[in-house]
């Protein structure tokens, strides 16, 4: 059981199928591929997606509000960069989530507020991820899809609003008083139930950073010449998204790959370009957080909180 819930698992999730994809891969294709593509627009993805984090920052913080914390925007951009870097180097988000909640925090009595709005931030992106997935199949409906499969998004994403408002109330019905679960449930919904205005402002921002990520893709489909319609894309890469970010692979990598060509050849896509759609899109994700890694070396923000985090915990030793 321990193997199981491992980053090496991960891992070898990951490296297997990458190996399958490359090994039923036309290789000298999908070189090509990769070689025809059109400079122009991938600069313009990749700037598009640094401008999408940084308003997904400013998400963060309006979720961080409510719980007492209002350090400026760009603050929260580096913070978020940060994340962004450190989970270059683990399986999942949890270490890039638990780095900016402590850079955020800088006093360990925080810690926990400070997290909560990370986890906040994370559960409202997938919760709204969910949304533009159903909504793309209320527009356009499941198509070349069964459609049992629009069905249960829609019927999830509905679900997901309602267990927002009743979870605390079947908490607290079925757990005592001082169940750690109950507590948590308490802390994490709260404080936002109290200001449903705020919440429904940071899932707007959401749906709308999404919506936008979606047009980055868009752009990676004109840079490499897929004849992909945009509807298409609009509804198969929530849902391949929302795969990848199931805890079985290293951050999604290999995941996210088979998912963009085993729906792309749904369309027609060979393999070996929707290989490339799918790995560009993950060098954009990676170069993005190299962006962080230089935040992190050359901001004077991130120092001083990695100066009052090492501080802390030396004083808690």
């Amino acid at each position: 059981m321990r193997f199981l819930a491992s980053r090496w698992l991960k891992v070898v999730i990951s490296l297997g199928l990458f190996a399958l994809l490359i090994r039923s891969t036309d290789l000298h294709g999908f070189l090509q591929q990769i070689a025809a593509a059109r400079p122009q627009f991938l600069i313009l993805a990749f700037l598009g997606y640094l401008l999408s984090q940084a308003f997904s920052a400013y998400k963060w913080r309006v979720l961080a509000q409510p719980l007492g914390f209002s350090p400026p925007w760009r603050t929260f951009i580096v913070y978020y960069f940060v994340g962004m870097y450190l989970n270059l180097f683990a399986p999942s988000t949890v270490v890039g989530d638990l780095g900016r909640g402590i850079l955020l925090a800088q006093e360990k009595d925080r810690v926990a507020d400070a997290l909560h709005s990370v986890v906040a931030d994370r559960l409202s992106g997938l919760v709204m991820l969910l949304w533009v997935s159903a909504t793309g199949f209320l527009l356009f409906g499941p198509t070349v899809f069964p459609k049992e499969v629009g069905y249960v998004v829609i019927f999830a994403a509905t679900l997901s609003v309602v267990m927002w408002w009743l979870l605390p109330q079947v908490v607290e019905w079925f757990f005592s008083p001082e169940s750690k679960l109950k507590r948590l449930s308490e802390k994490l919904f709260l404080p936002y139930q109290q200001q449903p205005l705020v919440v429904g402002y940071a899932c707007l921002l959401s749906f709308l950073f999404h919506w936008f990520q979606l047009s980055l893709q868009v752009l990676l489909a004109y840079a490499l010449n897929l004849a992909v319609p945009v509807w298409y894309l609009v509804l198969f890469i929530p849902l391949v998204h929302l795969l990848s970010a199931l805890p079985i692979s290293f951050a999604g990598m290999g995941v996210r790959e088979s998912g963009y060509v085993w729906f792309l050849a749904l369309v027609g896509v060979a393999k070996n370009q929707a290989l490339a759609f799918g790995l560009l899109w993950s060098a954009l994700v990676l170069a993005a957080g190299m962006v962080g890694g230089l935040i992190l070396l050359f901001s004077p923000v991130a120092r001083f909180s990695l100066a009052q985090a090492r501080k802390t915990t030396a004083e808690s030793e």
